[in-house]
């Protein structure tokens, strides 16, 4: 459910080719790209509790998780279900965080316990499971499909102290990549998508490389010519999308067929691949833009999301199969902030 679908070429060349040399008395006309166009969508606001809030997944019951901002400006994990907002708690600290829900309702994420350490955790039933620090000094779960939960500890408090784990049931390994690793998605077979290879800002060169992982196998993605990419998410099909940087030194948003690595199309000088449904809607964001954007198919241009009344900018983070988006929208007024949106 969580992610991947085809992404085509983002190579779509406006005008038109001629043989020779144009007449004197003809003069170049300057072009300017059309506006990227708009989804026929709506965008939902959905419920707060004392302040901001985000949606990070949705299952296929409809039902959304997230955060939000409780008083105090401490952020708890929440979930929406039926228009309804749920405060899920934490494990005795001030902050906890759901980042995903699988399609049995068990969602995943991090909480604070009282010593303030931050753990990977499980809600299942609405009742919170600490799934332990697994050998580091904090810990995440980023997704759950099936048995199965992935995420990440560190080992140190840095980019390359990062670890990628995948538990199933109540065993827990520890993915063989090279150091500064991250597990972000999983799907039903128990195919993993990750990144290897982060390092700190102090030491360039950055060479991370996006990958799969599955029963112990760990296949680089590659990237779109440059020197990195990242994979965000994957699909029940195997089917992955991120980003990479082009040999131009280009920003590109990336899908993965699950042999060939492919740029996908869109103006946006700087657009992020975030997931991909079974029916191959790709969702991101056009970091330029601030805006939340859409891919209706691997082959096809992008398109801009509604903003809600009032707001500012956008940010989509995860679909479902129905084709709900779940991610944020931005306010200015009046003070800056963000609520959870569900786009139809």
């Amino acid at each position: 459910m969580r992610t991947g679908t085809a992404v085509t070429a983002l190579a779509v060349v406006l005008g038109m080719v001629v043989s020779g040399a144009p007449p004197a008395t003809a003069s170049p006309t300057a072009t300017t790209p059309a506006p990227m166009p708009t989804a026929k969508r709506t965008a939902v606001l959905l419920p707060a509790l004392a302040g901001s809030s985000s949606a990070a997944d949705v299952n296929s019951a409809g039902v959304v998780v997230g955060s939000a901002e409780v008083a105090g400006g401490y952020w708890h994990a929440v979930r929406w279900v039926d228009g309804r907002i749920e405060d899920l708690g934490t494990l005795g600290g001030p902050n906890s965080q759901a980042q995903a829900i699988d399609e049995r309702g068990r969602i995943v994420g991090t909480a604070q316990a009282a010593d303030g350490s931050s753990h990977a955790v499980a809600w299942v039933d609405g009742k919170i499971q600490d799934l332990g620090l697994t050998g580091g000094i904090f810990s995440i779960a980023y997704d759950t499909a099936g048995d199965r939960v992935v995420g990440v500890y560190h080992v140190t408090d840095s980019f390359s102290g990062r670890r990628p784990f995948v538990r199933t049931g109540n065993t827990e390994i520890t993915i063989d990549a090279p150091p500064g690793a991250s597990a972000l998605a999983v799907n039903e077979a128990g195919t993993v998508a990750g990144t290897y290879g982060y390092k700190d800002w102090t030491d360039p060169p950055f060479v991370n490389q996006a990958f799969v992982w599955r029963d112990g196998v760990l296949r680089s993605l590659g990237t779109l010519g440059g020197p990195t990419s990242d994979a965000n998410g994957i699909n029940d099909l195997g089917q992955v999308v991120g980003t990479s940087w082009t040999a131009d030194g280009q920003f590109a948003a990336f899908f993965w067929d699950g042999t060939t690595m492919r740029r996908l199309a869109t103006s946006s000088p700087s657009p992020t691949a975030q997931a991909v449904n079974d029916s191959g809607l790709v969702i991101g964001t056009d970091g330029t833009g601030g805006r939340a954007m859409i891919w209706p198919s691997p082959s096809a241009e992008s398109q801009l999301l509604p903003l809600p009344d009032g707001a500012v900018g956008s940010v989509a983070i995860n679909v479902n199969d129905a084709g709900l988006i779940a991610g944020q929208a931005h306010f200015t007024s009046p003070s800056w902030h963000s609520r959870a949106t569900l786009w139809r």
